[in-house]
């Protein structure tokens, strides 16, 4: 077992519950609008969203462009313009800020792994959402490096992300003594891997039924306790 100086965390799906956030955050942008969301929008949502998403990972899509395009792709597949494409992303991503909710124990896990490691926020999201909900949570002071893609025009799982995090790491170290975490099997596990730096994949009790390796794998991420005392 490697040493690890360095833990660099996920953010959503990792830390915070963003899969329940996502949702409660888009049925009140409905309803901001008088408008009602269903189970059934909600679905062709998470649809348009992971394509958009994926684009934007492949470089094939601009941040700005995804903010206004999965709803766009929404209104279109279901009939109903509840108000501009744009004008209801920023509702959209108000309601994440405020609906935010970290998992059970996040605090004290940082707290208590913030006194033996550096820790990192590598996220693939939007500068208006990730830093303020870092902040609405109270949990950006754990973290000696925060990375937002958005911020640097560029996400994981490419190199040139994980380029751009190591070197700007406040303390640095061989790549070997990184340890990153996240539930994104692709933009996490395989951004960590193809650099080098061991992985731990948050599992939530899903099957790996791809072929890309974590180096730990654990249910949640206050198991990585754990891990990190071998």
């Amino acid at each position: 077992m490697p040493q690890f100086q360095w833990l660099l965390f996920d953010f959503d799906n990792t830390l915070v519950d963003f899969t329940n956030t996502s949702k409660h955050a888009l049925w009140q942008s409905f309803r901001d609008f008088d408008t009602t969301c269903t189970e059934d929008i909600h679905e062709v949502y998470k649809t348009v969203n992971h394509q958009v998403w994926t684009a934007f990972e492949k470089g094939e899509m601009s941040a700005e462009k995804l903010r206004i395009e999965r709803f766009e792709l929404l209104f279109q597949a279901i009939g109903l313009t509840p108000s501009e494409p744009q004008v209801f992303s920023k509702r959209f991503l108000d309601n994440l800020v405020q609906l935010s909710e970290a998992y059970e124990g996040v605090p004290a896990l940082l707290e208590q792994l913030g006194k033996q490691y550096h820790l990192g926020v590598i996220t693939n999201g939007l500068k208006e959402v990730q830093r303020p909900r870092l902040d609405l949570l109270k949990l950006r002071d754990h973290f000696k490096s925060i990375v937002v893609s958005d911020e640097i025009g560029v996400a994981k799982p490419h190199t040139a992300f994980f380029e751009h995090v190591y070197q700007n790491l406040p303390h640095p170290v061989a790549k070997e003594e990184i340890l990153v975490i996240g539930d994104n099997l692709h933009s996490d596990i395989k951004g960590g891997n193809d650099y080098g730096c061991p992985t731990c994949w948050v599992s939530h009790e899903r099957d790996n039924k791809t072929d890309i390796l974590p180096n730990f794998t654990i249910t949640k991420v206050q198991e990585l306790v754990g891990v990190l005392e071998g």
